[in-house]
């Protein structure tokens, strides 16, 4: 009962965004360098990020357009993003905010040509998953700085999400391993969500739910 109430509380309550986008630099062809246009964005997107208090990490990552060898762009990609992640530094954002930098390449074109095109040629900025896989729920790097609003919800969105998946598993009487892992991701993050922002077992709890959710959503596929 305690759980479907709280499922009922937590559909009321705002959510935290995965992955979610910050901002998107364009480049000239053939260009690592940091126009205009490009640094109004990064003053904007690091704004953003100074006045966002999240717990997840920074994923800057670069990618090209079609025009040469994939090797070569690899290398150009992580060429901008590497200008993007210091230019950001250089606007105040702490460098423990950037926590992946990574080239793309000319993969995941936007505008599937294969001449020069700007909007191909760009460096994302998002709050990335904190993890995908977790086999110890020591591994998840998070601490006393990281409780605030933004873990509270990403905990509360977790929950829901477990006491939904448990009750269809459970139905379906299907995927016993992934009703077990619903089960404990169920368990964790509803108490995780009820200690106070200055409880230290609100750290350990965190970390629990973070990781059997992480390991829920593997069994079931996500």
């Amino acid at each position: 009962m305690f759980y479907r109430f709280m499922v009922l509380l937590l559909c009321l309550l705002p959510m935290a965004a995965v992955g979610q986008s910050v901002g998107t630099v364009n480049f000239d062809f053939d260009s690592d360098r940091l126009d205009q246009s490009a640094l109004e964005e990064i003053a904007r997107i690091a704004d953003n990020l100074k006045q966002t208090q999240s717990y997840k990490p920074t994923v800057v990552v670069g990618f090209t357009d079609a025009v040469g060898s994939s090797g070569y762009n690899d290398g150009l990609g992580l060429r901008r993003a590497r200008q993007v992640a210091a230019a950001l530094e250089a606007q105040g954002v702490p460098v423990n905010r950037i926590g992946t930098i990574a080239s793309r390449g000319e993969r995941e074109l936007l505008v599937s040509v294969l001449g020069p095109e700007r909007q191909n040629r760009r460096v994302t900025v998002s709050l990335g998953e904190i993890m995908k896989a977790c086999r110890s729920y020591r591994e998840v790097p998070i601490t006393q700085a990281s409780i605030g609003q933004s873990l509270q919800s990403d905990l509360q969105q977790r929950l829901s999400e477990a006491v939904a998946g448990y009750d269809r598993l459970g139905n379906a009487g299907t995927n016993t391993a992934a009703l077990q892992m619903a089960g404990a991701a169920r368990e964790d993050c509803g108490i995780a969500t009820g200690y106070d922002g200055d409880s230290l077992r609100k750290v350990e709890y965190a970390q629990k739910c973070l990781c059997s959710s992480a390991r829920y959503r593997t069994a079931v596929g996500g």
